[in-house]
């Protein structure tokens, strides 16, 4: 992944090459100079243990080039430039963060420079026995009632996703009520010969026998071109949750596959994925992605477009709810309802083509028989 530097500077030496994994959180993996005549310093330079966390001798050397005209000890920091985890660790190391020359940006103490700090370094103050009882919960401990959890690096790429996505693309949504009973119903009949298949699976087929049939909705935006891209083939990504993070799978060709070779193929896909199995070829593309959390109990939601590889649209799934109607002869009677909602690319369609794709949609999962021809 890419990370760009907080600091403006001059690359002097790289201490961890690129593609290296399992580098444990906050070693240094290069050293960039204020001036560019101070790289050649770094030239014979080595890192003591690349796998190990920053220590004090390697921190102060990466400074010698910025603080070489610089003498005694520099000012400690402001209160205020001090994090609450920060603050919490001083204490637990009985350090007084005034008494660190800190390394983050403007000059701000960060966890690295405590782990690191000299023994020489002040110890907190003791505070005087308080004459009165304390009160239950001070500022403070409000303050660092608190847990940093880091992300993975699957996260940030998806966090990083997801805001292009939203910023780049002029999303518009379509929403649609399917009935399910008919479904539901053949489903049943389904197991009965023998034959396992999810209603996420008929959704998939559902989608993908509808792009067939409405080909300018499996298309995608090309920036540098300026124009809408058709794609041929029909390759849906399902969304699958991992430890790790979000991923999109792809069955590929869905519309020329059977639902219950989509049952197998989903299942295999959503259990490497969860197992960290999967091959990049299969995990990155699709024209066309379906986020279903109806078995979370979700009515309906709005998903946002996936930015990578060649989609314009997605959609969201919610879950069967029981909705009163009325009937011909004027009786109320119940139907189960699914609401499913696309979220689209306003450059690469316009509402007449997503409208088709819906009635399309929700009439060939009204019909599943015809899904089996």
């Amino acid at each position: 992944m890419e990370m760009d530097s907080q600091e403006e500077g001059f690359l002097a030496k790289i201490l961890v090459p690129g593609g290296t994994s399992d580098i444990i959180v906050g070693t240094p993996i290069a050293i960039l100079a204020e001036e560019q005549e101070d790289v050649a310093k770094f030239a014979q330079y080595a890192a003591a243990d690349t796998g190990a966390p920053e220590s004090s001798e390697s921190r102060s050397e990466g400074q010698a080039a910025s603080t070489s005209s610089s003498s005694g000890t520099a000012p400690g920091p402001k209160a205020s430039r001090v994090g609450p985890a920060v603050l919490r660790l001083a204490r637990q190391l009985n350090v007084d963060p005034a008494s660190v020359s800190g390394t983050g940006p403007d000059g701000m103490v960060v966890k690295g420079d405590l782990l690191g700090s000299p023994p020489s370094a002040s110890p907190l103050p003791s505070k005087p026995a308080p004459s009165t009882p304390a009160p239950a919960a001070s500022d403070d401990a409000a303050a660092d009632d608190h847990e940093d959890v880091p992300h993975t690096t699957i996260r940030r790429i998806i966090a990083k996703g997801l805001l292009d996505s939203k910023l780049g693309f002029p999303h518009q949504y379509a929403t649609i009520d399917v009935e399910l009973d008919p479904l539901l119903k053949f489903r049943k009949e389904l197991k009965e010969l023998g034959v396992v298949a999810s209603v996420n699976d008929f959704v998939v087929k559902a989608v993908a026998v509808a792009l067939r049939e409405n080909l300018n909705m499996n298309s995608f935006w090309d920036e540098s071109a300026g124009e809408a891209r058709r794609s041929d083939s029909v390759d849906i990504a399902v969304a699958v949750a991992t430890d790790g993070g979000l991923i999109t799978p792809v069955v590929y060709g869905a519309d020329g596959k059977k639902v219950a070779e989509i049952n197998e193929e989903v299942k295999d896909l959503a259990a490497r994925a969860r197992a960290n199995k999967l091959k990049p070829h299969e995990f990155q593309g699709g024209t066309f992605t379906i986020s279903n959390l109806g078995m979370f109990g979700i009515k309906e939601f709005s998903a946002i477009i996936n930015p990578y590889g060649t989609q314009g649209a997605i959609m969201a799934v919610g879950g069967g709810q029981e909705r009163t109607v009325m009937e011909e002869d004027g009786s109320l009677g119940s139907v189960t309802v699914m609401t499913c909602q696309v979220s689209l690319d306003g450059r690469a369609f316009g509402g007449q083509e997503v409208g088709a794709f819906l009635k399309t949609f929700a009439r060939k999962l009204e019909n599943p028989s015809s899904l089996l021809m």
